[in-house]
């Protein structure tokens, strides 16, 4: 494939470095001067993007919004420094403290009527755990720091069916320094008797969302688009400046590029992923549906890049038929060979169900290393996405210079490839392949207890079609046609349940997830009443990812007949 990588010679280190000073101001406050320094960031990139040529939109998108205001904590009247976390409610409790050291062990506990204390940063499903087991409320033990969570399984602002996915019970988070030693006397037999008081502003808010488009020369509906957050919890250099920066700098070069373009670009930056659970990408998932699911070709999402220490370039996630063009742009940039990982619930992945191919989200990441205990990890108070995540040390300092280049030029090339590229430079075999290895995993985790092998048959026969339709002599416009269609059918057998409309869950999720039943089905503990009902209900899934294989193979076969 022929990359576009002029473009490696045309990023800028310091129109990166002068963005990333300006809109990465952003801080963590009342909602009313938040929105207001939300409100400049955006009306500068907007001012920006305008600058370029772009036809801008800035629109209001009513959301369901939560930042955490207080949190007061005292453990046998003593006072400990505490924070909560958003969406948590406004709650009290007072109950004797036990101590449960994972999600498991929770469940595993009687915890009704006490205050679970765990380990770990402050996420759903131990809370799920803790509120099904009827406990008070929830402390996290986090290592060295706090670090600003979201501990709702609620993708996006909540439809009514979603209220059960929001945290019920008061949820808050403390250092392991003041942690650890209450394990200890909780091992040892002691009484503790927790107090805690959480204080959080949440409800319907706007907030802002800045379109940016340029069409290319030849009319043409189809395009490509760059997103990314412009929210960030305190100063925000990191998560996301570094990042909005980039999407900036693409654009420039996008815009001096438009005679060379394909297809229309767009770039999008919206708020609510850290106070509303990606609410701002799912709501323009939502109210730009039709035109998404007609014309958008690729997502690239850019998070957190160019961090201090970020050497790992090869595991973002990207989908299997985004990531042979990752790949191959890796490999010539840096030499290193690019790994990929399954796209999970993070990121702004909000296009799954609209169908839209994916790729990237935090692109480069720290390496986890030997530590003194022998285990592999981080060293104390560092993570994935740097030191400074979600803490109020997400400052300038921690920005590399080289590794923010290294990562523009990277997405920078991927994007404009997406662009110029007279086929869509998608390799939907990939994603078939990976749809019939699933399969196959499914069958054999289900044996005789439910049968798919009709359906792998199907997956595999669609396979043999793709790859002749790849190496099929066709017009530009019918392959590319034909590759939009196959990659909604296509994503939704691997990424949803389903349906078309909405999001999935904030929680993990399998391949394929249609078939999760499969796991209730097989389980020994599961109702006998219930096995004709989980049945029925695998027997609709694989109507389902038939029917889409039916459509994909019928597709294909009109358009190589």
């Amino acid at each position: 494939m022929n990359t576009y990588k002029s473009i490696r010679n045309e990023v800028s280190s310091s129109n990166i470095k002068f963005a990333s000073n300006i809109i990465a101001e952003r801080l963590s406050q009342k909602y009313e001067l938040r929105l207001q320094k939300e409100l400049e960031a955006f009306k500068y990139l907007k001012s920006v993007l305008d600058g370029f040529g772009y036809t801008t939109r800035l629109i209001p998108c009513e959301t369901y919004i939560s930042l955490p205001v207080s949190c007061t904590l005292k453990v046998n009247d003593e006072p400990v420094y505490a924070q909560t976390h958003s969406m948590v409610p406004n709650a009290h409790a007072l109950a004797p403290l036990i101590y449960c050291q994972n999600e498991t062990e929770i469940r595993n506990t009687n915890c009704a009527n006490k205050i679970v204390l765990t380990n770990g940063r402050a996420v759903y499903g131990p809370v799920k755990a803790a509120q099904d087991g009827n406990a008070a409320g929830i402390i996290f033990v986090q290592e060295a720091v706090i670090r600003e969570c979201i501990p709702s399984a609620c993708w996006g602002s909540p439809t009514t069916h979603d209220w059960g996915l929001l945290p019920k019970i008061p949820v808050a988070s403390i250092i392991d320094d003041a942690g650890n030693p209450m394990i200890e006397q909780l091992k040892s037999g002691s009484t503790l008797i927790a107090d805690i008081t959480t204080e959080v502003d949440t409800g319907w808010r706007n907030i802002p969302l800045l379109i940016g488009d340029i069409k290319a020369p030849e009319n043409c509906n189809q395009f490509v688009q760059l997103t990314g957050h412009c929210d960030s919890w305190y100063y925000g250099a990191i998560d996301n400046g570094t990042s909005n920066s980039l999407q900036v700098e693409i654009a420039r070069i996008a815009k001096e590029h438009q005679a060379e373009l394909k297809r229309n670009f767009r770039v999008v930056f919206y708020s609510g992923h850290s106070h509303g659970r990606y609410a701002g990408s799912a709501w323009y998932a939502d109210n730009f549906f039709e035109d998404l699911r007609a014309n958008c070709i690729a997502n690239i999402n850019t998070d957190s890049a160019g961090c201090r220490g970020a050497d790992d370039i090869i595991h973002s996630i990207v989908m299997p038929e985004a990531k042979p063009l990752a790949v191959q742009i890796v490999k010539e940039q840096t030499g290193e060979k690019f790994e990929g990982k399954r796209c999970g619930r993070l990121g702004d992945q909000s296009f799954w169900n609209v169908g839209i191919s994916s790729a990237f989200a935090s692109f480069s990441r720290q390496k986890k290393r030997m530590l003194p205990n022998g285990k592999m990890g981080f060293e104390r108070g560092n993570s994935e996405l740097g030191p400074g995540w979600h803490t109020p040390d997400d400052l300038e300092k921690h920005i590399d210079p080289n590794n923010l280049l290294r990562d523009a030029k990277i997405v920078g090339e991927y994007v404009m490839t997406c662009l110029t590229e007279q086929v869509i430079p998608m390799h939907l075999e990939c994603a078939v392949a990976e749809i019939t290895s699933e399969l196959e995993k499914w069958a054999a985790l289900a044996g005789d207890k439910f049968d798919l092998d009709d359906t792998i048959e199907r997956s595999k026969q669609l396979n043999g079609k793709v790859e002749l339709f790849m190496d099929t002599e066709l017009s530009d416009s019918v392959k590319n046609e034909c590759i939009l269609k196959l990659s909604r059918l296509l994503t939704a057998i691997n990424f949803t349940h389903g349906s078309i409309y909405g999001n999935e869950p904030a929680l993990p999720i399998d391949a394929i997830p249609v078939l999760s039943p499969i796991h209730k089905l097989i389980d020994q503990n599961t109702a006998e009443v219930d096995i004709p009902a989980l049945k029925l209900e695998l027997l609709r899934a694989r109507n389902f990812i038939n029917h889409n294989i039916k459509l994909a193979n019928d597709l294909l076969d009109s358009v190589m007949k």
